[in-house]
């Protein structure tokens, strides 16, 4: 009987340990979560901080608009072209290096950008930040990737969304405090800075751990087997090169209209100026939501085609309500309807934008590499988002709201009927159903 008591408290005890090694694995699981999300929004703080206090920046530097605006492009340029290459090499990256190279990086730039005294060392400086900014989603979405089990990859989706809502809200929230106090523009560089290298030695050092334990436990979540070979026919390359364009009008609508927002609300409806950004800024909070409806249908909807066949109808609706809303209303009209119209366009092109880069990625990891199509797809998004701020001020400028709205549901209606024509392709094709 002592033998069999013994036994019976051994195998007890296994079993306990094992539900351990189960919970410390999740555990571990969960701080890679957590430090993706923190690197992503601290670079969201020395990112947007530029154009968050651009006006004071401008005041204290007596600089021109202009000037000030090549600044800014000069990131845009760096950080979208830096995508496209970071993508590409990011499958050969030890990503607890990367990211903490790209945290470290943008903190260095954004702590030299205090010591700037004129705006020309400015633009190389701003055109680094990007190049070091590059680096950061490819790279976090292969972490998330490479050590998460499928369980936990709707969890990470939507954790992910919220970074750049979150570091948005802060950043525009502390540079209004900032201009309301008269603060110098250079600490509007210095905390970012602060932040990042603290990010930066929190990932490198916890992810460590991390994968210290997930090793020690004999157990990887995810265990990168050899890539299934895709083949090349049309039921694949065709839904490939519309889901390319898809991405392009996912950045188009939704950059195209949170850019606009506080413009059109101000002419088109004589809101106060101050209360049309404030506006805008809330906007991006709904990506949380956005994030989460699409990770909901993709339960219910695997094919991805489909997916944003239905949320890019949904957002050309949207588009020709608001249409038909600003020609009807005009400038007297209570704003409060297309606010509202505004919102939910907002979470629709979220929730499309999350399946582009993080749930097509994440979800394709046996038959592409996940850094790689997530920086790609995000490079394209990016195209959207540069076409059209340009292209719909030039539009305004010559014409009226009526046309910019027009050409944001022609690209609405185009992306949706583009979007059925790739689900039709992909019935003929088993392989590319989870695309």
């Amino acid at each position: 009987m002592q033998h069999l008591s013994a036994a019976r408290a051994a195998g007890f005890d296994f079993f306990k340990r094992g539900d351990f090694m189960r919970n410390n694995n999740k555990r571990s699981q969960t701080v890679v979560i957590l430090l993706c999300w923190a690197a992503y929004a601290a670079a969201y703080l020395g990112r947007l901080n530029f154009n968050a206090y651009i006006e004071p920046i401008r005041d204290q530097l007596g600089a021109s608009k202009t000037e000030l605006g090549l600044v800014s492009s000069c990131f845009f340029f760096a950080y979208g072209a830096g995508q496209l290459v970071h993508g590409i090499l990011s499958r050969r990256y030890n990503t607890r290096w990367s990211v903490a190279v790209a945290l470290f990086g943008s903190a260095a730039v954004n702590l030299a950008m205090t010591l700037c005294t004129g705006v020309a060392p400015m633009k190389v400086l701003w055109l680094l930040n990007g190049v070091f900014q590059s680096i950061l989603w490819s790279s976090l979405i292969k972490t998330l990737s490479d050590r998460l089990p499928d369980e936990l990859l709707p969890r990470a989706i939507v954790v992910m969304s919220t970074p750049t809502a979150f570091g948005t809200f802060l950043i525009y929230g502390l540079s209004a405090l900032f201009s309301a106090g008269g603060v110098s523009w250079r600490w509007v560089f210095r905390l970012p800075a602060a932040v990042l290298a603290a990010v930066g030695v929190l990932w490198f050092v916890l992810l460590g751990r991390a994968d210290s334990r997930l090793l020690a436990a004999g157990e990887r979540a995810y265990v990168p087997a050899e890539k299934k070979r895709v083949k090349l026919t049309r039921a694949f390359v065709v839904p490939a090169l519309l889901l390319l364009f898809a991405a392009v009008a996912n950045g188009f609508i939704k950059d195209g209209v949170t850019t606009w927002t506080p413009s059109i609300l101000k002419e088109s409806y004589g809101m106060k100026e101050s209360l049309s950004i404030f506006v805008t800024v809330l906007l991006p909070l709904l990506a949380i939501f956005g994030a989460w409806f699409s990770t909901a249908l993709h339960k219910k909807q695997k094919n991805t085609s489909v997916l944003n066949g239905l949320l890019y109808g949904a957002e050309t609706v949207v588009l020709l309500l608001v249409l038909l809303v600003t020609r009807a209303q005009r400038t007297a009209a209570n704003p409060a309807f297309p606010i509202v119209l505004f919102a939910v366009s907002a979470m629709l092109m979220h929730a499309v934008n999350n399946v582009i880069t993080s749930i097509i990625p994440m979800y394709l990891r046996d038959t592409m590499d996940s850094g790689l199509l997530a920086g790609v797809l995000d490079t394209f998004c990016y195209v959207g988002s540069t076409l059209s701020t340009a292209l719909l001020g030039y539009i305004a400028d010559r014409g009226t709201w009526d046309h910019v709205f027009r050409c944001l549901l022609l690209f609405g209606a185009v992306a949706c009927a583009l979007c059925w024509v790739s689900a039709a392709f992909k019935k003929k094709a088993p392989a590319a159903q989870a695309q």
